[in-house]
């Protein structure tokens, strides 16, 4: 007889809470319940911050149904399938949004404001702060199409 699994319950705590934000931020995003303050974007940022605190709470809740310590890097070899692949979507979904995000403050329609450590201001200010987010954008985006494609590899990969 397989012995019961042990639950990490902080963790479990821990990515409820990071998850319940996350669907709060979702569903204001998508215009079904009321936004915080202000949104300094479009209404989808709000979508993109809620899917970044929902993977994120799936992923610590992951780790804490396994009871993996916070020394290890991966999920034990006998983790569920299921548990795996949750993992893995959960992961590339928050650097899709982190992605989507960065690409916005790049790419995105209208002004944007940024304060430099150094004396520039005005429309230089804001060429400088958007090609730093179109780096970070294009890097978060191979990121996250590598790390999907390792993934998938990995995931559904037969075994021989």
């Amino acid at each position: 007889m397989a012995s019961a699994r042990v639950h990490d319950r902080q963790l479990l705590a821990i990515g409820a809470v990071c998850a319940a934000g996350g669907v709060y931020f979702l569903l204001a995003g998508a215009d079904v319940t009321a936004p915080p303050d202000s949104i300094n974007g479009p209404q989808w940022l709000a979508a993109c911050v809620g899917l970044i605190f929902l993977a994120g709470g799936v992923m610590v809740l992951v780790r804490g149904w396994l009871n993996v310590p916070d020394s290890a890097e991966d999920l034990p070899a006998d983790a569920p399938r299921v548990l795996v692949a949750l993992q893995w979507l959960a992961a590339v979904a928050a650097c899709a949004a982190l992605a989507s995000a960065a690409s916005w403050v790049a790419f995105g329609a209208g002004p944007r404001h940024f304060l430099l450590p150094i004396p520039i201001w005005g429309a230089w200010a804001e060429t400088i702060g958007r090609a730093a987010f179109a780096i970070g954008a294009v890097i978060a985006w191979l990121i996250t199409a590598a790390y999907a494609g390792a993934g998938a590899r990995a995931l559904f990969a037969r075994k021989r």
